[in-house]
């Protein structure tokens, strides 16, 4: 019996091993077994490991002719090390792509979509823009197996979705790709976004090596602005040697190498920069790091010029007029928690002031208005407005600016109210496009999800616990509504299984004992 017969019968016992057991667990995700998923992996098994074997015990033996055969065979056994090293950077998207398809061992949760990310990594590292390998691989994207059956629901349980017509299951290493392609585009926040939700795709559907792409990225994203303690933060997770060389530089950078044995340090990151790839890119970073950790001057940040006006003793209004002006001023991220909360304080002191308030009594007589309160109503709501702004804008958390005073107060309450009218206005628009069945593409469809649970969490953190048990009831409502959606219908397991789960631990961490049960179950289908 030859290599080709015994192939053949291997194939044909696996697919009836796997129909059998699709057959006695409907709801259980496919396992991928040691190396792999699909009939690749039964080829490397049962033919190319045996001859793998034979040619290197012929090659160690002084036969040298097997190293002619040995070689392509390698890599038939490992293509992701080929297509890793060799076609994403020569930037060839499509050979990427085919060969990435047969890498079962690195993708086995995800083929199609490790696939599609090593074409669109490969298109970011080629010389001149692609719009046709674009589309090419967005359609790519696109593609996928039949769903499974069977499903979650909005009360508890499982429940079948008979008659549902084929879809495209969205993974963890499809999400990486879309991101991956949003990078090439220009979109870098997009990017960011779609990486750093890679994270919360279940293990079971999100390969090892999309994590690790995604956190490389962000990492190496982090430095390009600057933000080396996020950088430190992607380097603890681990993540390969790229990401343990940022994770050394922004330990020198920011302080947290101690200085009494520099030689033994500089060699200890002289040794991760040889050991990680791109070394003529990454030298620059080695020695500002180093230099950094030699004790050399490092680069304060530029802070706003001072004032210089000049205020009279008492005069409340000129003070909260100028603390209010230096605020406006202040960059985007230069506002802090203290700032918020003198300017508040300045504001109470100026409003409550019996001479400020004669003053404007004075000033409205004369004008024909018909009291101070006219004016000084609209200056309220004008000063709050411009703090929930810079709030916003600042994200600066509740913990850092809460406090007692009655401006504060009401601006706390006015960003609260806002925040809240604009979660429920996204989760109206999510229900209103299931309720229609009006289908999106599956990244399109994880896109809205992070988008809404990004603005749910920034939401939260700006205004506290109060807001998170206002806007759940609702939010939990109209997602667990999609998420059964997807899951049912849309066949879409990893998307609505990160959906349940997140909402399970949103459920838990304001003690909905009801809600929680409910996530239990759903969480319970699968991926």
């Amino acid at each position: 019996m030859n290599w080709g017969v015994i192939l053949v019968l291997a194939i044909i016992v696996r697919t009836i091993g796997e129909a059998a057991a699709r057959r006695a667990s409907p709801g259980a995700p496919p396992s991928p077994g040691l190396l792999g998923a699909g009939t690749w992996r039964t080829a490397v098994t049962v033919v190319l490991a045996p001859m793998t074997v034979v040619l290197a015990l012929g090659l160690a033996a002084g036969q040298l002719w097997c190293a002619l055969l040995l070689a392509p065979i390698a890599l038939l056994i490992a293509p992701w090390p080929l297509a890793r090293r060799a076609l994403i950077p020569l930037g060839l998207p499509r050979a990427a792509y085919y060969v990435a398809l047969l890498s079962d061992w690195t993708w086995r949760a995800d083929r199609r979509g490790g696939a599609a990310l090593a074409a669109a990594w490969a298109l970011c590292r080629a010389r001149r823009p692609d719009p046709a390998a674009e589309a090419w691989i967005g359609e790519r994207l696109e593609r996928g197996a039949v769903g499974e059956r069977g499903g979650a629901g909005e009360r508890g349980g499982l429940a079948l979705a008979p008659g549902a017509a084929p879809q495209v299951p969205l993974r963890g290493a499809g999400v990486a790709a879309g991101a991956m392609l949003a990078a090439y585009r220009g979109d870098t926040e997009g990017a960011r976004t779609l990486f750093e939700s890679v994270a919360s795709v279940d293990e079971r559907a999100c390969p090892r090596e999309a994590r690790r792409i995604a956190a490389g990225w962000l990492a190496a994203e982090a430095a390009s602005r600057g933000d080396w303690t996020a950088v430190l933060e992607r380097a603890r997770e681990g993540g390969g040697r790229e990401l343990s060389l940022l994770g050394a530089v922004a330990a020198r950078l920011l302080g947290e190498v101690p200085g009494e044995v520099p030689a033994s340090r500089a060699a200890e990151l002289w040794l991760r920069w040889l050991a990680a790839p791109r070394r003529r890119a990454t030298l620059p970073l080695v020695r500002r790091a180093l230099a950094a950790g030699d004790g050399a001057p490092r680069p304060e940040p530029d802070e706003p010029e001072p004032c210089a006006a000049k205020i009279a003793e008492g005069d409340l209004w000129s003070r909260a007029v100028l603390l209010h002006a230096t605020l406006l001023l202040r960059p985007r991220g230069r506002v802090s928690g203290d700032d918020l909360r003198r300017l508040g304080g300045a504001w109470d002191a100026a409003l409550d002031d019996e001479r400020a308030q004669a003053e404007l009594r004075e000033r409205a007589l004369s004008l024909g208005a018909s009291g101070a309160q006219a004016a000084l109503g609209p200056l309220a709501r004008a000063v709050e407005e411009d703090l929930a702004a810079a709030l916003r804008a600042a994200r600066v958390p509740l913990a850092e600016w809460d406090d007692l005073g009655a401006t504060i107060g009401r601006t706390r309450r006015r960003l609260r109210d806002e925040l809240l009218s604009e979660v429920e206005l996204a989760c109206d628009a999510l229900r209103r496009r299931v309720d229609e069945k009006r289908e999106l593409p599956a990244l399109a469809e994880w896109r809205e999800w992070t988008s809404l649970r990004a603005q749910y969490e920034a939401a939260a953190g700006l205004v506290g616990t109060e807001f998170r048990r206002l806007a759940f009831p609702k939010l939990h409502s109209d997602v667990c509504h999609a998420a059964v959606w997807l899951f049912n219908t849309r066949k879409e397991r990893a998307i609505a299984n990160a959906m349940f789960r997140w909402l399970l631990a949103e459920a838990e961490a304001l003690d909905d004992a009801r809600l929680a049960g409910l996530q239990r179950g759903n969480v319970g289908c699968g991926v």
